[in-house]
């Protein structure tokens, strides 16, 4: 009879473990949401947006190896605010905003270098009306000519990559970049400089030319001067030991 309670305990004591161990897992592996989870909760979240107002340059001038920096405000508004009339501004641009904002600006020209200043983030968030985020770039060019830079301003659904709202296509920020007279002067001395390789080029040509020439003027005069010292043949042939050179 022990020994029938002590199975029976054990027996009981390994259901039990083993319950427990079923429901922690069941409690871990919580099933992914489903789309239409996924779009109410997007829908849900675009409507508490902020209606918002993105403040833009529609063109920039720079000169060759210059730096100018370009600004991109963004501003949720709200009515008791008052409009900044001291930042000059080219254009605006309606764009509903709340929560983490993104911004970038781009280039699809080796010739220019588009970099987003230390002191300012990528990403930024505005959690009321009257909440502002700026971002600065500084833009510069190795050629002159005209260029087109992509503007892109997004909100995002907290921290994930979901966009709520984006600017579709990406506004375009036209770039105009000034020669001067230094870098006109640089590339005047890489073009003589590149002539001027391929003078030395024909230069060395010439004196390998004219080395040889050198070696083998005395021999050909040599030749020369011994068949003439040896005259025409009685039968008006030529000396048998010439060697048709010559």
């Amino acid at each position: 009879m022990r020994n029938r309670a002590a199975v029976a305990g054990c027996l009981s004591l390994l259901l039990l473990l083993a319950s427990c161990g079923t429901g922690g897992d069941r409690g871990a592996a919580e099933p992914p949401p489903s789309q239409a989870d996924l779009r109410a909760s997007v829908l849900d979240d675009r409507a508490h947006l902020f209606a918002g107002s993105l403040s833009y340059a529609t063109s920039v001038v720079v000169s060759v190896d210059d730096t100018v920096t370009y600004d991109v405000h963004l501003t949720a508004r709200a009515k008791n605010v008052p409009h900044d009339t001291a930042r000059p501004v080219a254009a605006t641009r309606a764009f509903r905003v709340g929560g983490v904002e993104g911004a970038a600006l781009t280039s699809a020209s080796q010739d220019v270098r588009v970099v987003l200043r230390g002191d300012r983030k990528s990403e930024q968030f505005i959690a009321r009306p009257g909440d502002r985020a700026a971002w600065r770039w500084s833009v510069s060019a190795s050629e002159p000519g005209d260029y087109d830079l992509a503007l892109t301003v997004t909100t995002y659904q907290g921290r994930s990559d979901l966009a709520l709202d984006t600017l579709t296509p990406p506004l375009t920020v036209h770039l105009r970049v000034r020669d001067t007279w230094s870098h006109r002067w640089n590339s005047a001395l890489d073009s003589v400089g590149t002539w001027g390789g391929i003078a030395a080029a024909l230069v060395t040509i010439t004196g390998v030319f004219v080395a040889c020439w050198g070696r083998l003027a005395p021999l050909l005069r040599a030749r020369r001067e011994s068949w003439r010292a040896r005259g025409p043949q009685p039968d008006g042939g030529t000396d048998g030991e010439r060697d048709g050179y010559l």
